[in-house]
């Protein structure tokens, strides 16, 4: 296809563009020192005025110190007492306010926020990651195997950990699940669109059941009122989209063959539907898949919450089931490489939103993202196990020039 490779690159810089200045708005809204403020209404807690400082001891008890920065007056309508001795140098020891009534109340930097990150949240956190990666592979092995793509749950799992490591070494190529669906086609040479209709399926059942789960919680907690509209109408036309391409009356109500073919790579196309209709009469495989991918969700949620546990935030696991699925399905647009920025953007917002500090929210997103590099980084030690395939660029780009 001409000018497939130029526009490509111009697209994954432009991605690059977009993380880089997302990335850069958000860290313009935090407070990178610790910061100090007094509320007298708890209703406007957010507009009173901070001041820059250090908090001594841990900034998770319900009494610290706090040391004022250099050269910074106190407000004037701060308390007598304690706005002298913040001027004076020393430390005022506090007491954290109560969350309904007036108080000091402080918050720190994003640098104390890591340097005091408990590590044990780290491990419960990759525990929850490989248990979510063990449900999404059992997914995908179902699929493949009725598919008549017969392959081993460990087979499943190498290709899948290779797949993670090529997502990750070369993002702006190849993106989403190309390099799935290529270890697929080239385990099933001779079942090629039933091998890639796996891959559409499993991104397909998942965001499906990301989407319910993000919708149960919206329409059920407070503080997610501005969410839900947006996330009804986008399961709803994932849903009715699934019908239509699934239900026989639907199809030859709206004449679907006839356009699939008429669409640009139409017959490619056709393979593939054709391919996942295989699924059509397996309810109960579709059911099964659905249940997995509840399982490899709540999986992930459950490690994400053990992130922010580890951070000390303010918000209960409850909050984490209506957080990470939004956030997850806004960042899996292909918006950014590997959805960096975007993501930082829509923690820190959602967690404020809960009443907890962006900053927080922010090293929520940048940790769980670092621990999903880790895991494709694991990836790439598969491909010096035996029966690892040698998989270069020049073969992704030619496979995305192909799908393009």
């Amino acid at each position: 296809m001409t000018g497939g490779p130029a526009r490509r690159r111009a697209l994954g810089f432009l991605k690059l563009l977009v993380a880089v200045a997302l990335l850069g708005w958000v860290a313009s809204r935090l407070p990178w020192t610790d910061t100090l403020a007094h509320v007298v209404d708890p209703e406007a807690a957010e507009e009173v005025e901070r001041v820059p400082g250090t908090i001594e001891g841990g900034w998770r008890g319900e009494r610290v110190g706090f040391v004022l920065e250099a050269g910074v007056d106190p407000p004037a309508d701060w308390p007598a007492q304690e706005r002298a001795a913040l001027m004076a140098g020393t430390a005022l020891e506090l007491d954290a306010r109560p969350l309904d009534g007036p108080g000091f109340e402080w918050r720190p930097g994003m640098p104390r926020v890591f340097l005091d990150l408990q590590g044990r949240g780290l491990w419960v956190a990759a525990l929850g990651l490989f248990l979510g990666l063990f449900f999404g592979v059992t997914r995908w092995w179902r699929l493949l195997n009725i598919a008549g793509c017969a392959t081993s749950w460990l087979r499943t799992l190498h290709l899948a950990f290779l797949g993670l490591f090529f997502n990750l070494v070369l993002p702006g190529l190849t993106g989403g699940d190309l390099p799935k669906a290529l270890l697929a086609v080239r385990d099933h040479p001779e079942r090629r669109a039933g091998a890639l209709a796996t891959v559409v399926i499993d991104r397909g059942v998942g965001l499906w059941a990301l989407l319910l789960i993000a919708n149960a919680v919206l329409w059920t907690t407070p503080g997610f009122e501005v969410l839900r509209i947006p996330a009804g109408l986008t399961l709803l036309g994932m849903t009715v989209g699934l019908v239509v391409v699934l239900s026989p009356r639907p199809r030859r109500w709206i004449r679907l063959d006839r356009w699939i073919h008429r669409l640009p790579q139409g017959q490619r196309l056709q393979k593939l539907e054709q391919a996942a209709l295989l699924y059509r009469g397996r309810p109960g495989e579709l059911l099964l898949s659905l249940l997995l991918s509840f399982g490899n969700h709540l999986s992930v949620i459950l490690a994400v919450w053990a992130i922010g546990d580890a951070f000390g935030d303010a918000l209960d696991l409850r909050d984490y089931v209506g957080i990470v699925p939004v956030a997850n399905v806004i960042s899996s647009l292909p918006l950014s490489p590997g959805g960096w920025g975007v993501g930082e953007a829509v923690f820190g917002t959602l967690f404020e939103r809960m009443g907890d500090a962006a900053t927080i929210g922010v090293a929520v997103s940048i940790t769980y993202r670092l621990c999903t590099v880790a895991l494709g980084l694991l990836g790439g030690l598969f491909l010096l196990l035996p029966g690892a395939p040698e998989v270069d660029r020049e073969e992704l780009a030619a496979a995305a020039e192909e799908e393009a």
